[in-house]
């Protein structure tokens, strides 16, 4: 028998990477082969791997000693991983059982009986369609992570869209019909994106927060159906969505476009909306600042009022009254790192999107009707 030493709380940080990567979480009730985890130590590396035919996942780290391949449950293994503790983790293949053993206790897994039902994830591999820095990549994915939807009966809406020009400049786009985001990402090497691809939003999301966090390069494989994320430490391997994506570029304002412009420190007006439980806000410009009014609006009972500095706001723009929900708004704002310029219709501000831009981020946010205003069209 072999034993294999993990750092206890970095073996709990990646078990939770795979719950978050693959659902593990939100998929109490199916089939036994689906909630399992397998785990193994060779050459000073350790690998955790899960698939479950809509995503998965295989993380590496730096361990000592050797294990061989063992699949076991999911949630058993987490929980035996938590009550060993945070310090050296000892794991050990005793027969039909795996033993985790620290600082806090010792238990033992029950070894998964049919590992020839465990799904085999897909291999995707050949050339990258396209490379980019860690943390470029993860700071594109993070801007229009926001604005995707997540109801399932509209799949088109829960993924993030990726294309590239003939150029090879790579966009994202992401919208849930309400909000838009879109940005470019730059890459490290030539892109070979042959099509589009629709990528899960919570998959990507959740590998791009990883990558962020360390330093290399992420690559990114297409193959059929399926996309592979490479980063340095970690290979996520998802089901593509399968549907067609709005026509997003459309719904963006041209560059010759006339528009009412303002700009705001964003992080603190996004602190602020986060802070309030309304469907709906009244923000007023003036010429100077953002007012901020929440309440019920369709009284006229307004409970909640502040004001947002603002500068090199258009005189046009002084004066407009607009409605939008809190919950989206922050959102989008919340991505920006400072500043960011926002941008009206001078014809329609209250019932075309409004634009937040920063950093080469573009972000469209549709109003919400308020008493006695004209309704809207969607935004997607």
């Amino acid at each position: 028998m072999t034993v294999a030493q993990w750092d206890g709380r970095s073996l709990a940080a990646d078990l939770a990477y795979v719950k978050r990567v693959t659902g593990l979480s939100a998929r109490r009730g199916v089939l036994a082969p689906l909630r399992t985890v397998t785990i193994a130590a060779l050459g000073g590396v350790g690998t955790l791997t899960h698939y479950n035919y809509d995503a998965g996942v295989v993380v590496r780290a730096q361990v000592s000693g050797g294990l061989e391949a063992t699949t076991v449950d999911f949630g058993e293994l987490a929980a035996a991983v938590k009550a060993a503790g945070r310090g050296v983790v000892e794991l050990e293949r005793d027969g039909d059982r795996l033993v985790v053993a620290g600082p806090d206790g010792r238990s033992s897994v029950a070894v998964f009986a049919k590992g020839e039902d465990v799904p085999v994830m897909p291999t995707v591999g050949g050339t990258a369609v396209l490379v980019a820095d860690t943390a470029v990549f993860a700071t594109a994915v993070g801007a229009v992570a926001p604005a995707a939807g997540d109801d399932v009966t509209l799949p088109m809406l829960t993924g993030v869209h990726i294309d590239a020009d003939d150029a090879g400049v790579v966009s994202l786009a992401s919208t849930d019909r309400f909000r838009l985001a879109a940005t470019e990402l730059a890459t490290a090497a030539p892109v070979t994106l042959e099509a589009p691809v629709l990528v899960p939003v919570k998959v990507l999301a959740a590998a791009a927060a990883r990558v962020a966090k360390r330093d290399g390069s992420v690559s990114v494989y297409v193959d059929g159906g399926h996309a592979r994320i490479s980063g340095p430490d970690s290979d996520v391997v998802v089901r593509l969505i399968d549907a067609q994506f709005p026509r997003w570029r459309n719904l963006l304002p041209g560059a010759g476009d006339d528009r009412m412009r303002a700009r705001i420190a964003a992080p603190d007006l996004a602190r602020r909306l986060k802070k309030l439980s309304v469907f709906s806000v009244r923000i007023t410009m003036a010429a100077d600042s953002v007012r901020v009014e929440a309440g019920d609006l369709e009284t006229g009972q307004v409970s909640t009022t502040f004001d947002v500095a603002a500068h090199e706001v258009d005189d046009r723009v002084v004066g407009v009254v607009a409605g939008y929900n809190p919950e989206y708004l922050a959102s989008l704002l919340a991505c920006a790192p400072g500043e960011v310029e926002l941008t009206w219709s001078p014809t329609a501000p209250t019932s075309r999107p409004m634009t937040i831009e920063f950093d080469g981020v573009r972000h469209l946010l549709m109003p919400v009707r308020l008493p006695g205003a004209e309704p809207g069209a969607a935004a997607a």
